[in-house]
């Protein structure tokens, strides 16, 4: 099967890896340009530029859409809509489905114990974004997927900045800081492994017809069973044979307070409710019937704490061999 991926963040590259694992082919799609990869075709170009869209998807029998915007919900809501609805009418003139990655944030009133299938419940401008993006997917004469996850884990999450227990809990760990726990650090909090993501989301392509034979689909991606931040702090501590401490904790008050000045704050405090409530992410069809089973919970912990110490240890190396080319 040939995959467009249109956007390489933490998403895109753990398709990519998988997809050419799987022995399928890859054309990616980016903004900006790169050195060539092998066995990866690539395109420089916006999907807003017909020219550039047209070529990449030349060939492509699915589309994994992989691209976003800077976490603040007006420019989600101006760059998201137009964006997606030049992927869709490219993909529908082809006959061939797009899968979306997608979020929490559109169902949070419901995100104590989400259920596949439940009706959007936002609560905050970025969730009335993802609102209207799975109206406008839906409405669509392409076929469509949506992939819901929970906060991500994984090797590609490290150094993004875009998962947040990995920001604020496993990489700090990693540089020996104290941890930061958002919202209550005993509540149940799902947590999606991004390989685990990539795999449904190229499942959900080949298998487009079926798992959405009405032209759309909302499914959740396979998550393990929620544990805690708390449950996290633990055990990332333990896999590095250090004292457990105790996590800084952010108020939600503080967030409220710092949300006129700080357009994080802001965010943060408009999804409060995945944080300072449980947040948990039940098993869909893809894990009930389609037979995608998660990667375990302690699992996922570990291999995202190695990425990390493996990337503090190449940072280390290219800090130490510039220091060493400046010296006199």
């Amino acid at each position: 099967m040939h995959h467009l991926v249109i956007g390489e963040g933490q998403i895109g590259r753990a398709i990519i890896e998988r997809a050419l694992a799987d022995g399928d082919e890859v054309t990616v799609l980016r903004r900006t340009s790169v050195p060539s990869s092998p066995g990866i075709r690539r395109v420089s170009g916006d999907v807003l530029d017909p020219a550039a869209l047209a070529e990449a998807i030349t060939g492509a029998d699915a589309v994994q859409a992989c691209f976003h915007a800077p976490y603040d919900a007006r420019l989600w809501a101006r760059d998201l809509p137009p964006r997606e609805l030049a992927v869709l009418d490219a993909a529908a003139d082809r006959g061939i489905p797009v899968v979306f990655p997608e979020s929490m944030y559109g169902f949070q009133g419901e995100a104590a114990d989400l259920v596949e299938g439940a009706e959007p419940t936002p609560r905050d401008p970025k969730g009335a974004v993802r609102t209207t993006l799975l109206a406008q997917r839906r409405d669509h004469r392409a076929r469509t997927l949506s992939l819901v996850a929970a906060d991500l884990i994984g090797p590609s999450a490290v150094g993004t900045g875009a998962a947040v227990v990995c920001t604020m809990i496993l990489e700090r760990l990693g540089a020996g800081s104290r941890p930061i726990a958002i919202g209550d650090p005993a509540a149940p909090h799902s947590l999606t492994s991004i390989p685990d993501l990539a795999v449904a989301m190229l499942h959900a392509a080949r298998r487009a017809e079926h798992l959405a034979p009405d032209g759309d689909a909302v499914l959740h991606a396979p998550s393990a069973p929620a544990r805690s931040q708390s449950e996290l702090i633990a055990a990332a501590s333990a896999l590095r044979g250090i004292r457990e401490r105790r996590p800084l904790r952010i108020p939600r008050l503080a967030l409220r307070l710092l949300a006129p000045v700080s357009t994080l704050a802001r965010e943060l405090h408009g999804i409060g409710d995945l944080w300072y409530r449980p947040c948990v992410l039940r098993p869909g069809v893809l894990s009930t019937q389609e037979g995608l089973a998660p990667t375990p919970w302690e699992e996922s912990v570990r291999v995202t704490a190695e990425a990390v110490d493996a990337a503090r240890a190449r940072a280390g190396t290219e800090g130490s061999t510039t220091a060493t080319t400046v010296a006199p």
